[in-house]
C-alpha cells in the first residue's frame, strides 16, 4: 500500500519549461554552441540525459562545469520573481487535492530552490504537503530519497514517485523505489521509457489507477 506520494516540483506540477528553456538556449549561446538551432538544442535538452548532452552537443561545457553550474543557481533566483506567474500543468492542481482527501501523504522532492517551491504553494494556497525540500543534487536525487526513506522510517514499497526527468528515473532506480513518469513535463515519453521508468501517464488522474492497483 502507498502511503507516500512524492512529486518532482518544475515539470511535474508547476510549468516552469518556457522559463527554462529560454535560459537553457541563454546557456547554450554563452557556451558557444552555435551548430544547432534553438528548435534543434531544446530537442536535445528533452531527448537526453545530462550526462549525454555533456557527452554530446554540449561537451564544450565539461570545461566550464563551475559556470554552468551556477548559470543554473542565479537562473533557480531569477525564477523566484516569476513564480506567481508560474502555471500548474492541467488537472494537476484539481488531482492533488483529490490525493489528500484521498489520505495520501505527499511530499516535493526538487533540485529546484525551496523558497520558489514555498513561493509557489504559499500562491496558489496549495498547504497540502506533509514534506518540502529542495536544492538536492543537479545531477541525482539518490541520496536523498534515501535519506527521505530512513528520516521517516518508511519501506520501498511505501512510496513512489511523480517526475518528469530521467535523472529522476535513475534516482529512483538507484534507491529501489519505482516511478512515475508524466507525458507533460522536460523529458519525452520515449525518453523516460528508454531510462527504464515504470509507469507513464499522460493524465495526473491516471496516477490514481496505478497508486490503487
Amino acid at each position: 500500500m502507498i502511503k507516500y506520494i512524492i512529486f518532482d516540483f518544475d515539470g511535474t506540477i508547476a510549468d516552469t519549461l518556457p522559463f527554462s528553456f529560454k535560459k537553457f538556449l541563454e546557456i547554450a549561446r554563452l557556451l558557444q554552441i552555435d551548430d544547432l538551432s534553438d528548435q534543434e538544442i531544446i530537442k536535445e535538452i528533452r531527448t537526453k540525459s545530462y550526462q549525454e548532452l555533456l557527452k554530446g552537443s554540449f561537451k564544450r561545457a565539461w570545461l566550464k562545469i563551475p559556470f554552468v553550474v551556477n548559470m543554473i543557481k542565479n537562473m533557480q533566483v531569477e525564477l523566484e520573481k516569476e513564480m506567481e506567474n508560474i502555471k500548474f500543468f492541467p488537472g494537476v492542481e484539481k488531482f492533488l487535492f483529490d490525493l489528500k482527501k484521498e489520505g495520501f501523504k505527499l511530499a516535493i522532492i526538487s533540485s529546484n530552490r525551496v523558497e520558489n517551491i514555498n513561493k509557489f504553494i504559499k500562491f496558489n494556497e496549495l498547504e497540502i504537503f506533509d514534506f518540502v525540500h529542495g536544492k538536492t543534487d543537479l545531477f541525482g536525487k539518490s541520496g536523498y530519497l534515501g535519506k527521505f526513506l530512513t528520516d521517516f522510517k518508511l519501506e520501498k514499497s511505501d512510496v513512489i514517485y511523480v517526475g518528469d526527468e530521467i535523472r529522476d528515473v535513475e534516482a529512483c532506480k538507484k534507491v529501489g523505489i519505482e516511478m512515475i513518469g508524466v507525458s507533460w513535463g522536460l523529458h519525452t515519453i520515449g525518453a523516460l521509457k528508454e531510462a527504464g521508468v515504470d509507469y507513464i501517464v499522460k493524465k495526473p488522474d491516471e496516477i490514481f489507477k496505478i497508486i490503487k492497483s
